[in-house]
Order: structure tokens, then C-alpha cells, then sequence
């Protein structure tokens, strides 16, 4: 969230505790009764959110994490509306059946509970990481002032959308049919396979081409991802064509885990020292912390309601001098107004990793709205798009650049991403589609067969699969199985996932969503995890 302790937490424990100050006294001042049934309430709820957030939330989905946010079962629901409804009852059987023992009850219990969350409260400062409590000194981070510079001569060129499945782009495009209008001579791979579930380790993985190891912690796979043989071999390629690579996301983590941007300097050109000056949005801090706070505490039922969108997350801290533009109407929006940048003094390769549809927060001309329908995001995300490519032809390098419009990842069982991708010269009077079986493997040997060098010690190209080619491929997606130990997460909280499901399919989409469905996968638990 980029704070430290500091900005939130002894406000909310001083007016935590002044609340209950005050509320004891007012209570004071009632009627025995309505005191009576106001403290059962009170000690019922307490009860049963404790019981909640300690043994009832195995597994729920972290917040910010889906499009749709949290969106539990029937069965998870019912199940867990009879525990509350259980509790309550037995509240009010205890306050008024067991007249004599309530008082010592509620004491008795509640003094526990406050005793144990205080020593577990008091034990975090001595066991978290300093940097939960102080700012990092010399800390690196993303230089975002190139976000809208390009060359004026050769550009690799990749707008990732996060979350954005073929088979929503399907939905959307047969309510919208021009919504690839500016396309013209680019491919619509339609059968692409992204690898991976998650923004981890997909991202990493394009950026590196290095293939998840399930043997290595989070952070080891990071440090493995940014130096091994083949990925500096290839980041070599790019250097001697004179390429400098900017990569924009708001999160750097994505990038390196709980390791510093040091393990990819030298080959991400836009890492700098963060400024010491910072804004943080107090309102908007202090309201995620109560919806997250709320989000643990409530039943299955309500916590939908208390959902983060990730885009929230973003907007938290900003650095003035040194701002991304990472929603998608912010990124438009900025972009008519200042346009884009040339610059003359190398070949660019730039990766801007934009909220696409990890929540639906714009309509079809890419402006905030209130709950859009997924179609009109959809819509607004390839408006943004054409018109950045629009801008791209009037810079004069159009003709000479690789232009990718693509996903990090599917979701669910709609797991195949969308890939779309101009090659240098490549004119079309329509866009083509493609339904050759790739993979997000064979994209770093594709952009070195781009660049006119030998790819084969890389791997294969896309070009090397034809239509209606059937191609044995794999997937891997991240869950939680309560079958298996919980595993900490990279940066030593209790983790989410704690296996990933390994999907073996012939064929395209239709082919994983049967696997999907029928539960045909081999389970391969995690050593820990991102999320």
C-alpha cells in the first residue's frame, strides 16, 4: 500500500479505544434492558466477527484481487449464516435464560479475547519488518516520466491489460462489432495460452520469458527470472539493437517480490532512487483500511459489499514528481490532452501495464463511471487503445514498430487472454485472426525473430504454428485447498493460495474449460506464495 504504520495505526487505536470509552458511558444513561440487549448485541457480534476472521475465512479470495470481487458460494453462504444465527441465538439465550451468569460471562470472555488480541497486537512490533515502521532510505523505484515517450524510429511496443480473457472480448465485441476499429494490420490471436493465472508470476514471466520453477520460493523465482542464461542473452539482443526498456506498473513488486528493482537494473532502464516526497491520501487510506478491516470481520453474505478494487490500492500514495498513470480513463485521458513524445536518441521498448478489466471502472468512451457493464469497458479499454496507436502513426514510426495489445491473464475458466500484435510493415485492409495454439512461451524468441537474430536457442515462434494446429499445452492456475498446508506469503504474511492446479489440454479454449470443469488436473502445492 506503500505506508508505513505510522499514517494509520495509532489513530485508529486511539479512537478505536475512545469509542468504546465513550460508548461504555453513554450506556450508563439506558434503562437496564435496553443496556442489557445493547451489550449482548455488542458481545454476540464481537464473538462471532473473532470466530470469523480466525478459523471461518480459509481461503477467501484476497480484495482487489477478481473483477467481479468476492463472490462466495450458496453452500459457503448458508453455512455460514447458520454459525451467525447460532451465535446470535446463543447470545440471547445466555443473557436472558442464564440471568444470573451473564454479567460474569460477558466479562470473562470478552476480558480474554481483549487480552489476547493485545499481546498479539503488541508481539507485531517486535516481529515485523522495519520497513512496516519507517520509510526506506535510497529506496529505487519506477521513473514514470517517459510513460507517453517513444522513438521515432523503431518501437517495441506492449499495452498489457490486466485480466482481460478472449472470451469477454468475444462477449463485448458482439455487442460493440467495431470495436477493433484502428486494428486494421494487427492479428487477433484468438487461441493464445498465457500460462499462468495471476499478475504473478505471469507478468514476470513476459517481461523475462523465464518459465515458473515450482521449487523456488517466490522471491528466489524473481532473482532467478532477472538473471539466468537466457533472459541476459536475450536482454543483451535488445541492447545491441540500441532498445531501451521502460516498463510502467504501479506495482513494482509484480517485478521483483520482496527483492529490491537492484536485480533488474541493467536491464529495465527507467529504475531510479525514489523521491523522499510523497502524498498519501489520508480519507481514502483510512477508508481501506475499515472496508478491509470490515471485509475479514463480516459473514459470507455482506463481504462482497466491503470489497477493494485494486485501483484503489493505487491511488492511496502518489509521488508528484514522479506519477503513473495506471487506470484506464486516467491513462486516455492524459494521453488526448499532453499526447505523445518522440524521442530521437534510441529504438524504445515500452510495457504499460494498465488496469484493463481488474475492475470495471470505465464506460465505452473510457471515462470513470459508477458499475459500467463489462461490454462498455471492454469498449472504452480498445478506444484507449486505437487511439494510441493513432498517435503512434502521426509520430512517423508506425510503420517500424511491434505493437502488442495484450493480457497478463484470463480468469476462471475463461483462462485464455486476449493477444493481438502488429508486426514492423505488417498492413492489412482487415484485421486477421489466428487460431494457431501459442503460448506466452514462444513470445521473447518471437520479438528476437523480430529483430532479425537467431531465436532458436530461445525456444519456437509464433509463426512456427499454423491454423488449426492441435497442440498438447499447459496451465497452471493458483488456489486454495484446505487439504493442504497454508503456506506464508513472499513477504512473510499468512498467504491466500497454497497449491497451483496444473491443466493439460489439447485444443483450444473449449478444450481447458472441459478440463476445468471436470476437475482434471494434477495438484502441485506451493513453497509460498505472491497472493
Amino acid at each position: 500500500m506503500g505506508v508505513v504504520y505510522g499514517e494509520f495505526g495509532w489513530l485508529f487505536f486511539v479512537v478505536g479505544f475512545t469509542i468504546s470509552i465513550i460508548i461504555a458511558f453513554v450506556l450508563v444513561f439506558f434503562p437496564e434492558i435496553i443496556r442489557k440487549i445493547i451489550l449482548a448485541v455488542v458481545w454476540g457480534l464481537s464473538i462471532a466477527g473473532y470466530i470469523q476472521v480466525m478459523f471461518l475465512n480459509k481461503g477467501i479470495d484476497q480484495i482487489g484481487v477478481t473483477a467481479e470481487g468476492y463472490i462466495p458460494d450458496a453452500d459457503r453462504v448458508i453455512k455460514n449464516a447458520v454459525f451467525w444465527g447460532a451465535a446470535i441465538a446463543i447470545t440471547f439465550v445466555i443473557t436472558f435464560v442464564c440471568k444470573k451468569k451473564w454479567s460474569k460471562v460477558i466479562q470473562l470472555t470478552t476480558t480474554v479475547l481483549l487480552l489476547v488480541q493485545l499481546v498479539a497486537y503488541g508481539s507485531l512490533f517486535l516481529t515485523t519488518d522495519d520497513g512496516a515502521f519507517h520509510y526506506a532510505e535510497n529506496e529505487l523505484c519506477l521513473n514514470m516520466e517517459q510513460q507517453f515517450t517513444i522513438s521515432s524510429n523503431e518501437n517495441i511496443i506492449v499495452l498489457l491489460f490486466d485480466n482481460l480473457p478472449n472470451e469477454w472480448f468475444e462477449e463485448a465485441r458482439a455487442t460493440y462489432p467495431d470495436i477493433t476499429k484502428g486494428l486494421e494490420d494487427f492479428t487477433y490471436y484468438n487461441n493464445a495460452d498465457c500460462n499462468y493465472y495471476g499478475t504473478y508470476p505471469s507478468f514476470i514471466h513476459i517481461l523475462t520469458g523465464n518459465p515458473l520453477d515450482l521449487s523456488l520460493s517466490v522471491n528466489d523465482y524473481f532473482k532467478q527470472s532477472w538473471d539466468n542464461e537466457k533472459t541476459n542473452a536475450y536482454f543483451n539482443i535488445l541492447h545491441s539493437h540500441n532498445y531501451k526498456m521502460n516498463v510502467f506498473s504501479y506495482l513494482s513488486e509484480v517485478m521483483t517480490g520482496g527483492n529490491s528493482l537492484e536485480i533488474a537494473e541493467g536491464k529495465v532502464d527507467n529504475i531510479i532512487e525514489k523521491d523522499d516526497a510523497r502524498e498519501i491520501d489520508k480519507p481514502l487510506l483510512y477508508k481501506t483500511m475499515l472496508k478491509m478491516s470490515l471485509y475479514r470481520y463480516m459473514p459470507e453474505y455482506f463481504k462482497p459489499k466491503f470489497d477493494v478494487q485494486n485501483e484503489q490500492y493505487a491511488s492511496i500514495v502518489s509521488y508528484p514528481n514522479n506519477t503513473m498513470q495506471y487506470s484506464n480513463p486516467n491513462f486516455y485521458n492524459t494521453m488526448m490532452e499532453k499526447g505523445l513524445t518522440i524521442d530521437d536518441s534510441s529504438n524504445y521498448f515500452v510495457v504499460n501495464h494498465l488496469n484493463g478489466g481488474h475492475e470495471f471502472i470505465n464506460d465505452a468512451n473510457c471515462q470513470y463511471a459508477q458499475d459500467p457493464d463489462r461490454d462498455d469497458t471492454i469498449k472504452g479499454i480498445f478506444l484507449l487503445a486505437a487511439e494510441y496507436i493513432n498517435q503512434i502513426k502521426e509520430s512517423g514510426s508506425y510503420d517500424d514498430s511491434t505493437i502488442i495489445i495484450m493480457t497478463d491473464h484470463g480468469t476462471g475458466r475463461n483462462a485464455q487472454p486476449i493477444f493481438f500484435m502488429k508486426e514492423p510493415h505488417e498492413t492489412h485492409d482487415v484485421m486477421q485472426e489466428n487460431n494457431a495454439p501459442i503460448t506466452y512461451e514462444e513470445l521473447m524468441p518471437t520479438i528476437v525473430e523480430l529483430l532479425g537474430e537467431d531465436y532458436s536457442v530461445f525456444g519456437q515462434s509464433f509463426h512456427e504454428f499454423k491454423q488449426d494446429e492441435v497442440r498438447h499445452r499447459v496451465f497452471y492456475d493458483r488456489t486454495y485447498d484446505t487439504e493442504y498446508p497454508d503456506v506464508k506469503r513472499y513477504d512473510g504474511m499468512q498467504g491466500g493460495a497454497n497449491i497451483y492446479y496444473k491443466y493439460e489440454y489439447d485444443g483450444n479454449l473449449g478444450a481447458i474449460q472441459y478440463q476445468y470443469d471436470n476437475e482434471l488436473h494434477e495438484i502441485f502445492p506451493m513453497v509460498d506464495s505472491y497472493y
